[in-house]
C-alpha cells in the first residue's frame, strides 16, 4: 500500500525549483504541479500549506516564501536562498583551481552547487538547460564546456568545437578570448580560424563537442573591438524584464524554443498557430529578434514592447522618407 504524499513537501520542492526573487508561481501553477504529481488538493488550501512551510522555516537564516498579487492573481516565490547566482559563479570558478580534486569530484560538487539555484537562475549561468531536456545529473555537458573554455583562455590555447549552425554540425577551430553572458545566453568571443573577421561569437549551448589543442591561440588583434562587443551587448540586451505574449507559426517553432527553451507556456490555436507566454528583457535585442522573424510572429501582449515596436517603425519610416 503506497503512502499518502505530503502536499507541503511537494509545494516546497516546486517553489524551490521554479521560483526566486524575480520569478513567482501562481496558485494555479502550484495546483497543476500537485495534480501531475498525483496529489489531489483543493487550491484554496495551498495558502494554508505555505503558511505551515513558513512556520517550519521560521528562525532559519535563509529561505522564505512570500506572496504578492499581480493582475488580480496571487503569486508565491521562495527568496533568501543559501547562495545566489554570483556566489555560484564565483564558487564554480574557484573549484577549477583546487588541484587535490579530480575532474569527476569537481563535476559532482558543481552539480550539487547548481541544485541550490532555481531553474531560471541556472539557465542564466548555463543557457538552454531545461528540466525537460536535461537534469542535474547530466547537466555536466554544458558546465564541463564552461570549464574547458575557461581552462583554454587561462592557458592561452586554441580549441576545436563541433557547432550547431542552423541545424548543421560544423567543425570550427577557435582562439577563445572571453566568455560573455547576456540575456540571450552565454557566448564565446574569439577568433574563428574559418572566418575572416577578427572576433566572432559562438553560443555555448550550441556546442556539441569541444577539445583543447596543444597550440597557442592567436592573440586578439583589437582589444577595443572585443570590449565594444561586450559593452554593446550589455546595452542592447538588458532592459526591464516583463512577460510577452505572442503567436508564432510552425515554421519558426524551433527558433522560439531555441531562445526560450521548451518549458515556456505554449498553447495550440485552431488556425494552426501557437500562442506563447515568455519572460524576457524588453530591449532592442528582443526587438531585433522579432523583426527578423517577419510575418511568422505577432506580438499580442506587453504594451511597452508594442510601443517600442511602433516607435522603431515610425523612426525608420521617417528615415526612408528622407532618402
Amino acid at each position: 500500500m503506497s503512502k499518502k504524499k505530503d502536499a507541503s513537501l511537494y509545494i516546497l520542492k516546486y517553489l524551490f525549483e521554479e521560483t526566486d526573487e524575480e520569478h513567482g508561481a501562481a496558485t494555479a501553477d502550484i495546483a497543476e504541479y500537485l495534480e501531475k504529481s498525483g496529489i489531489s488538493l483543493n487550491p484554496r488550501t495551498i495558502p494554508i500549506s505555505i503558511a505551515s512551510i513558513n512556520e517550519f522555516l521560521e528562525g532559519c537564516s535563509y529561505m522564505e516564501i512570500i506572496s504578492y498579487v499581480e493582475s488580480r492573481k496571487k503569486y508565491y516565490k521562495l527568496i533568501n536562498r543559501p547562495v545566489d547566482e554570483t556566489d555560484v559563479e564565483m564558487l564554480s570558478l574557484a573549484l577549477n583551481s583546487v588541484k587535490s580534486l579530480t575532474k569527476k569530484d569537481i563535476k559532482s560538487l558543481k552539480t550539487k552547487l547548481y541544485s541550490l539555484l532555481s531553474r531560471h537562475s541556472l539557465e542564466k549561468i548555463i543557457p538552454a538547460l531545461s528540466k525537460k531536456e536535461n537534469n542535474f545529473d547530466n547537466s555536466g555537458t554544458v558546465s564541463w564546456h564552461l570549464e574547458q573554455i575557461n581552462e583554454a583562455i587561462e592557458k592561452g590555447l586554441k580549441i576545436t568545437v563541433k557547432y550547431n549552425s542552423k541545424n548543421e554540425i560544423k567543425a570550427r577551430t577557435l582562439s577563445p578570448y572571453k566568455l560573455h553572458t547576456n540575456s540571450d545566453g552565454t557566448y564565446i568571443l574569439g577568433k574563428c580560424h574559418e572566418h575572416d573577421t577578427n572576433i566572432s561569437r559562438f553560443r555555448l549551448d550550441r556546442i556539441k563537442e569541444i577539445a583543447i589543442l596543444d597550440e597557442k591561440l592567436t592573440p586578439c588583434e583589437n582589444t577595443e573591438e572585443l570590449e565594444d562587443m561586450i559593452n554593446l551587448s550589455k546595452d542592447m540586451s538588458f532592459g526591464e524584464k516583463g512577460t510577452i505574449v505572442f503567436t508564432f507559426t510552425k515554421q519558426i517553432e524551433n527558433v522560439v524554443y531555441d531562445r526560450y527553451g521548451r518549458d515556456i507556456r505554449v498553447s495550440r490555436l485552431s488556425d494552426g498557430k501557437m500562442r506563447a507566454y515568455a519572460d524576457d528583457y524588453i530591449s532592442s535585442t528582443l526587438l531585433g529578434w522579432i523583426f527578423s522573424l517577419g510575418e511568422d510572429i505577432e506580438i499580442e501582449g506587453n504594451q511597452k514592447l508594442l510601443n517600442m515596436m511602433k516607435d522603431s517603425i515610425d523612426k525608420w519610416s521617417e528615415k526612408l522618407k528622407e532618402n
